[in-house]
């Protein structure tokens, strides 16, 4: 298979209903595009979700890092272009760029686990996934080190979770806990500024039903502008959910 098939691309358009107050793509609205090129990279690679679920096991997403240098406008059309760019262990890493007609809008790498579904463990992905080589190109670099936990809460918001927040493996899609993060953040700080960088691991499964306390805690000054240190986790079990760092710049 060559670096021709084992990279690929598709177009998106933003629509209205995928705009915050300004007019401008959301940052969950960018991660669902990435999502779903991923997905349908995967597919045709045949090793997509419904491939794996016939063989009793899944896709999870594990780690993000996207690094955003634009938000695009209501009707702008966007090419993401992904690849699978290291398999590791137990993890797949994939990577992402994407771009407009006004030039790059995004980059992005991301960590994958295989699950069997009966056992809910991971499958070491080349046991589980004939792909037969990454390409060796890296849209950002990152070694996932573990994310750092907020020593103290500036502020936190509830919120439960509901159907249009469960997604096909019947958990909360991860673009809803970058959602909720971002919600945390000083009025101030969404109305003035952008999240620039966000990185996500994500910890455990949040379910239908359940609620959640995102927590928030400014960490200081990064290159732009304030960097805030996030952490979700459920409400009465107090397990953690998620943990986030984002760093925001000015429109």
């Amino acid at each position: 298979m060559t670096d021709t098939e084992m990279i690929f691309t598709k177009d998106y358009a933003v629509h209205s209903y995928e705009t915050d107050a300004r007019g401008l793509a959301k940052a969950s609205t960018l991660l669902n595009f990435l999502q779903d090129a991923a997905g349908e990279h995967a597919a045709r690679l045949g090793v997509g979700v419904h491939d794996l679920v016939r063989r009793n096991m899944t896709w999870v997403l594990s780690r993000y890092h996207v690094a955003i240098r634009r938000y695009p406008a209501m009707g702008a059309r966007i090419e993401v272009t992904t690849w699978p760019s290291s398999k590791r262990g137990y993890f797949a890493l994939r990577d992402f760029e994407a771009a407009d007609a006004d030039g790059p809008v995004l980059s992005a790498t991301s960590s994958w686990m295989v699950i069997a579904l009966d056992r809910k463990q991971p499958v070491k992905v080349d046991e589980a996934i004939a792909v037969p080589y990454a390409v060796e190109r890296r849209a950002l670099e990152d070694p996932f080190d573990s994310l750092p936990v907020p020593e103290a809460r500036d502020a936190e918001v509830r919120f439960r979770v509901e159907s249009g927040h469960i997604d096909w493996n019947r958990h909360v899609n991860n673009a809803i806990y970058v959602q909720w993060a971002l919600e945390a953040v000083p009025a101030e700080v969404l109305t003035s500024r952008r999240p620039a960088e966000i990185e996500v691991s994500y910890r455990a499964e949040a379910f239908l039903g359940d609620e959640v306390v995102s927590a928030v805690r400014r960490a200081g000054d990064g290159d732009g502008g304030p960097v805030f240190l996030h952490q979700i986790v459920h409400a009465t079990a107090g397990t953690e959910l998620a943990r986030l760092r984002t760093r925001w710049e000015r429109d």
